[in-house]
């Protein structure tokens, strides 16, 4: 088996913005997500949800980092979504089913078994 090559699938892993800043508004996250129980066990890794000043912070910084925004419309309401990158999503939810303006915040994270 001269010349033979072993191929092995790449391992999937999420890269985490190791700047201090960032590691600080995402470990508030979990923290937060742990405290309040919204910790969710999916089949493929576990998911935390985070709100409240904790997802404001978080949206904000993600803003000032020039992440991009995007304007969903849901059943739910309307949402501005801004990416963390590779791990997740936080939200502004600005309208509800009804279209009434509210201000919502939330941030999910979710990491991979």
């Amino acid at each position: 088996m001269l010349g033979a090559q072993l191929v092995l699938p790449a391992a999937a892993v999420a890269e985490i913005n190791v700047r201090p800043d960032a590691l600080m508004h995402y470990s508030y996250c979990i923290s937060h997500a742990k405290d309040r129980s919204s910790v969710f066990l999916l089949d493929r890794g576990t998911l935390y949800r985070c709100g409240d000043d904790i997802a404001v912070g978080y949206f904000n910084y993600l803003g000032r980092q020039g992440v991009p925004e995007k304007r969903v419309v849901e059943l739910e309401g309307v949402f501005i979504y801004r990416m963390i990158w590779g791990i997740g999503k936080c939200w502004n939810k600005i309208e509800d089913s009804e279209g009434n303006p509210v201000s919502i915040y939330g941030c999910d994270v979710y990491v991979e078994l």
